[in-house]
């Protein structure tokens, strides 16, 4: 990948986020599922990255959990929405996230995900700001 104008620190926040909220779907998917489940079809995370048509830089955050409703799809990066228990999430982690890719990366962030099938997050952002 080329070298990529960003702030780091804030990257770093967004991405601890994605894969946070990974682990934890992942978490509650795996206690609906029997061991021989879990050992036939193991819960993981991938990451990749590459460099996009336009010089930027796509990272993808993927898991193969239980996936996301599409009516939930459509808030996701709404503050205060959660699709955690009570407790669990304040629900402003994918919203400040939003903010840090949009606002001061000038990027795009997005869910692709289909119930049973996992979530997919598409981080995109220029090599330079604006």
């Amino acid at each position: 990948l080329p070298q990529v104008s960003c702030y780091p620190g804030q990257l770093n926040q967004v991405f601890m986020n994605l894969v946070s909220n990974s682990i934890d779907a992942l978490e509650a998917y795996d206690e609906k599922r029997s061991q021989a489940e879990m050992q036939v079809v193991p819960s993981q995370i991938k990451i990749a990255t590459t460099v996009g048509d336009k010089q930027d830089i796509i990272i993808k955050i993927v898991d193969n959990g239980q996936g996301i409703a599409e009516s939930v799809q459509t808030t996701l990066f709404d503050p205060f929405v959660t699709t955690k228990a009570i407790g669990k999430g304040t629900g402003l982690g994918l919203s400040i996230s939003y903010q840090i890719i949009t606002e001061k990366h000038g990027g795009t962030i997005s869910c692709n995900s289909l119930p049973g099938k996992g979530a997919e997050f598409v981080i995109k952002i220029p090599t330079q700001r604006a």
